[in-house]
């Protein structure tokens, strides 16, 4: 039966110790009989949107060798990406904040724009929110075709919206992931309510893949802090909070391990380890894993079956 993993991370601005960090819970993950790993929002650098998108295409790279050395499905989280899919230039200086699926073969199937920005007050040290001075908004929505399943792509504040979900249960999605990054506010707050209404709405597995802990950022100008909430969680179409969690031990000096990393060995030609004192170096992962019965989700879709008595037809999640 196919396995799938949420990882949570606690990344940083400091790519390479990132690196580290996805490639350790990856290793894992597929030791235990993993075939699709979704990551987090912001996996590969939190806080520094300029910094990840100047190394975008060696990330991109990245992704599909480990994709092709571990023999996995990845969900590589979201990149900052200068570029829309039709290869166009982001206005104004902006982002898409882009989520990318890669196969077995190391190829890049699927990519999916943020279509939902976060715009909202929230009781924490930041305060206030507008993803759209940062990142221009996908207008797409994608499910990816692949041979473990149809894979509709969300990201994080997209879980508010309903209509999404619904939009790609209609494309055919079996699987809908959810890279995240939500704060620790309205994380508490919602996290588990969204999933579990995303799931029950879609009739399909959910994944939420988030980040967690404290995160330095801006750390070349002044030293912030944000803080988000975790809690990643897989939800099945019965709206079931399933899964094991696997966490991995402390380690003082995070460089050690990179010898035994074969993909992020590489990643020293282009990267290096931030030599800012001030930068925190990323947590230790942790991994969500449950295996997903196609079967049994059919049956329950089959049982109540909303497709057939859904009245209002979504054809724009916007």
């Amino acid at each position: 039966m196919l396995k799938v993993a949420c990882v949570q991370l606690n990344s940083q601005t400091d790519i390479l110790a990132n690196l580290i960090q996805i490639e350790s819970a990856v290793k894992t993950a597929v030791s235990l009989g993993v075939s699709l790993v979704v990551l987090p929002e912001n996996a590969f650098c939190f806080g520094k949107q300029g910094l990840a998108s100047r190394h975008f295409h060696a990330l991109q790279d990245w992704c599909g060798k480990l994709a092709e050395y571990y023999q996995i499905h990845l969900l590589a989280g979201t990149l900052p990406c200068l570029f829309r899919p039709d290869g166009t230039p982001v206005a104004d200086g902006k982002f898409r904040q882009s989520s990318l699926l890669f196969e077995p073969s190391g190829d890049c199937v699927a990519r999916y724009d943020k279509i939902h920005l976060f715009k909202a007050t929230v009781n924490d040290r930041t305060a206030n929110y507008d993803e759209g001075q940062t990142f221009e908004a996908g207008n797409e929505p994608v499910v990816a075709k692949t041979a473990i399943g149809n894979i509709g792509m969300m990201v994080c504040f997209d879980l508010r919206f309903a209509s999404l979900a619904v939009r790609l249960r209609q494309l055919g999605a079996h699987l809908l992931t959810a890279p995240s990054a939500f704060t620790y506010t309205t994380g508490k707050a919602h996290w588990q309510a969204l999933l579990t209404a995303r799931a029950l709405d879609s009739q399909c597995l959910t994944l939420g893949a988030g980040q967690t802990g404290t995160h330095l950022i801006n750390t070349s100008q002044k030293q912030q802090q944000r803080e988000t909430w975790g809690h990643s969680q897989i939800v099945n179409a019965c709206g079931e909070i399933v899964g094991k969690i696997v966490g991995e031990k402390g380690d003082e000096n995070i460089a050690n391990n990179i010898a035994e990393l074969p993909i992020t060995q590489q990643a020293t030609s282009w990267l290096s380890f931030s030599d800012n004192p001030a930068d925190k170096k990323p947590d230790n992962y942790q991994l969500v894993i449950t295996s997903f019965d196609k079967s049994q989700q059919q049956i329950w879709r089959e049982n109540i079956d909303l497709m057939t008595s859904q009245r209002f037809i979504i054809n724009n999640p916007c």
